[in-house]
């Protein structure tokens, strides 16, 4: 089993039903304190770059650690990354498509409705996005987000939450 359905029963689960999803918020020390690693990417629909943290759903068939593990090398090289075989989210954040929700303190995902698993994890400090996956770029920020811009909707209040900021 590949854990992949084809496009058409794809779009019509995303809207169907909520998606489960990891999240992952790269973290590290920095000279100014907790910083966080975020990728650049196109956001859908509009094709605008913004900073995101990396993720994506959970596969048919896919544990929480195999869903991590696959999404963080898909993204970035140079990971460290040490799991529990069975790691506990240090957040859940609800996505919405804005046609269903405007509440500011859910997340934005034109796409789908998604429910996430939130990890903030020490990954390495020499990460990179990899070539030819999702993110354009990796950058390290101050972990408060306060005058980073543009931002994925949502980035801000699932690293905030996540992070207990």
């Amino acid at each position: 089993m590949t854990g992949h359905l084809d496009d058409a029963l794809w779009q019509t689960v995303q809207a169907s039903v909520p998606i489960v999803c990891v999240d992952v918020v790269p973290i590290r020390d920095g000279e100014d304190g907790l910083e966080v690693g975020l990728i650049e990417r196109t956001f859908p629909g509009s094709g605008a770059r913004v900073w995101c943290h990396l993720g994506g759903r959970v596969q048919h068939g896919e544990t929480v650690t195999e869903a991590l593990t696959r999404h963080v090398t898909e993204t970035v090289e140079g990971a460290r990354l040490e799991l529990p075989a069975d790691p506990q989210p240090d957040y859940v954040m609800q996505w919405f498509p804005s046609a269903l929700r405007t509440d500011p303190t859910f997340g934005d995902d034109p796409r789908k409705h998604a429910v996430s698993l939130c990890f903030g994890l020490r990954l390495g400090e020499d990460l990179v996005a990899r070539s030819g996956g999702e993110g354009l770029d990796l950058r390290w920020f101050p972990a408060e987000l306060s005058d980073i811009e543009p931002l994925w909707p949502g980035t801000r209040h699932l690293v905030a939450s996540t992070l207990g900021l």
